[in-house]
C-alpha cells in the first residue's frame, strides 16, 4: 500500500508540490501560501481531510526541521 494510494489528482498535486517546495525551498512564503491554499480547499469539501493532514504534515516538516 503507498503513501499516495486512493488519492485525487487534485490531492496528488498539492502533496507532491508540498514536498518540491519544501525540499528546494523550506519554510518560505510559497510552501506557506499552498498549505492555506489547501486548507481551503479541505474547508470547501475539494480534497479530503486525510489528504489535507498529509500536506499540513509536510508543510509542517519542512517548516520547522529537526
Amino acid at each position: 500500500m503507498s503513501y499516495y494510494d486512493g488519492l485525487t489528482k487534485k490531492e496528488l498535486h498539492y502533496l507532491k508540490a508540498a514536498e518540491q517546495i519544501g525540499k528546494e525551498k523550506g519554510d518560505c512564503p510559497e510552501l506557506q501560501e499552498l498549505c492555506k491554499e489547501a486548507y481551503s480547499e479541505y474547508k470547501s469539501q475539494r480534497i479530503s481531510s486525510a489528504a489535507y493532514g498529509k500536506v499540513y504534515a509536510i508543510c509542517i516538516e519542512y517548516a520547522y526541521p529537526k
